[in-house]
């Protein structure tokens, strides 16, 4: 590192501790995963893919920063092993499911064919990355000049039906705060949970029990072992509903099911229930895939 480029990075560090104040610095020039642990329930920045890939690239003897050079069949292999590599750790991280990622790269392919073969792989490498980066992502955002143009998004929230009256900005913030809300921890119900799928143009709610009995058994209210579907693994559920609306589904299952005052839901398990069964009816009468939150 030379002297201009020893000053730049000091001004951007500076720079970055400045304008991006209660936000932690992680500086990990190859396995970010590991700091997993800290990111939880957290926004977290990737800046920046090429950097990333570039030390990756260096880390595999692609190039070295002593002009130390290699044959064209040796950079083709080794290069496939940085690319391998740096999209392993990208699918470590995004595997954390109550983490929020934002990952910051450049199209340096946009601009004029590289004058050697080793820059030329690098762009090759960096393009791709960028596909497969994008390929997971749930929005993809093109800057030019200051503009955002939006080159992806996923949209499965159920909003933003033709006449509404919020802009696409407010959209955005209300999605995007949904992101943030659905990553925090939840305290299990000791009594169970629901899971909600869509199913033959219905929507459909199955409560597992998690009561043990004194045998250390799953069982039902009475004590009765709750049996495993196929003799599999996974359990039978204690109670399945099945209902073309939230409200025909919240009624049976709070107001008609007796068993649901001895079980004593908490306000917030009946509310996220509530939530779920809403966003699936929309996604039913919208023919949109629903997944539960």
């Amino acid at each position: 590192v030379d002297a201009d480029m020893f000053d730049r990075i000091q001004r951007h560090q500076l720079d970055r501790d400045t304008r991006l104040a209660g936000w932690k610095t992680i500086e990990a020039p190859l396995h970010p995963s590991e700091h997993l642990s800290e990111m939880v329930e957290q926004v977290v920045l990737v800046d920046c893919l090429t950097l990333w890939l570039t030390n990756y690239m260096l880390e595999y003897k692609v190039f070295s920063l002593d002009g130390e050079e290699i044959s064209a069949q040796e950079r083709i292999a080794a290069a496939e092993k940085a690319s391998d590599a740096i999209k392993q750790e990208i699918e470590t991280m995004i595997a954390q499911w109550n983490t929020t990622f934002v990952f910051v790269t450049n199209e340096i392919g946009s601009g004029s064919h590289a004058s050697d073969a080793v820059s030329r792989t690098f762009a090759d490498h960096q393009g791709w990355l960028n596909q497969f980066v994008a390929s997971k992502a749930r929005e993809v955002v093109h800057m030019v000049a200051g503009c955002p143009n939006v080159v992806k998004r996923v949209d499965d929230s159920g909003r933003g039906a033709k006449g509404s009256w919020m802009s696409q900005d407010d959209k955005d913030d209300a999605k995007l705060l949904d992101t943030f809300l659905s990553s925090r921890s939840l305290q299990m119900d000791s009594k169970g949970y629901f899971m909600v799928k869509l199913d033959e143009n219905q929507i459909v709610a199955s409560f597992y029990s998690c009561i043990v009995n004194d045998e250390g058994e799953i069982c039902d209210l009475q004590g009765n072992k709750i049996k495993c579907c196929n003799g599999g693994s996974r359990r039978e559920p204690m109670k399945v509903w099945k209902g073309r609306t939230a409200k025909e589904l919240t009624t049976a299952i709070f107001e008609d099911w007796e068993d649901a005052a001895k079980l004593d839901f908490s306000i917030g398990h009946a509310a996220y229930i509530g939530r779920e069964v809403q966003r699936a009816e929309h996604c039913l009468y919208s023919n949109i895939p629903y997944q539960q939150d």
